[in-house]
């Protein structure tokens, strides 16, 4: 019995050193692990949500946007470039957005349709929701960021930033649409329309100045991406 113990317990070790070179193989390869978010990033999906609330009010319904990208988002071309970038070259790709999952499948397969390789529900397309804590919505992306060991995280929001520094990962920042920056303007650097109170001191002129030094308030990476927007 002690010597069945002793060989089990050679094997164990074998196979964990067997993979910690592998792991140890992959990393020296220096092949990345990339996330992007969804709305604002990959899909410029501002017409859909301004309909859904003119149609229906809130609470947002995320089983019927993830079903209607195909009828009001647009891909942003310029990241669309740079996914397809990192996916040829051998690089794994993942979407992480905050939306709920009901009928993700349905988003997958219009990511799928428009970049031209399978996306599948809960293996590169990912959905974490926002968590209330104490009156106040915060990002839960910055879980499954660890999960997947990204080494680099696209995203145009505050949250989507603040995720990726939780979880030690480099975050880049898409610039936004001018129509997306004047709807959601108090998740960007604070309220650029308005740069009057403590926890929103930026205004546009501020912004024009991350922009133009690359570096944007958390210290992340700016991605000054140029695109034709859609008419409204």
């Amino acid at each position: 019995m002690f010597i069945h113990k002793k060989q089990l317990l050679h094997k164990i070790l074998f196979f964990s050193l067997l993979l910690t070179f592998f792991t140890i193989g992959l990393a020296q390869q220096g092949k990345l692990n990339v996330g992007f978010d969804i709305d604002d990033t990959v899909l410029f999906s501002e017409n859909m949500f301004v309909h859904y609330i003119a149609e229906y009010g809130r609470p947002i319904n995320y089983d019927w946007i993830n079903t209607n990208d195909k009828n009001y988002s647009v891909p942003i071309k310029p990241t669309i470039d740079l996914v397809h970038y990192f996916w040829t070259n051998g690089h794994n790709v993942y979407f992480i957005t905050a939306r709920s999952d009901g009928n993700g499948n349905v988003l997958a397969e219009y990511l799928t349709d428009i970049l031209g390789y399978s996306i599948t529900k809960d293996v590169n397309l990912f959905f974490m929701p926002k968590e209330e804590i104490e009156n106040q919505r915060f990002t839960t992306k910055h879980r499954k960021m660890n999960d997947l060991n990204l080494d680099l995280y696209y995203g145009d929001s505050d949250t989507d930033i603040i995720a990726a520094l939780k979880a030690s990962v480099h975050p880049v920042r898409v610039v936004r649409s001018s129509a997306s920056l004047k709807e959601y303007s108090s998740n960007y650097f604070g309220n650029t329309q308005n740069g009057v109170e403590k926890e929103t001191p930026f205004d546009a002129k501020d912004l024009e100045i991350f922009y133009s030094k690359s570096v944007g308030v958390f210290g992340e990476s700016i991605y000054p991406i140029v695109w034709d927007e859609p008419n409204e």
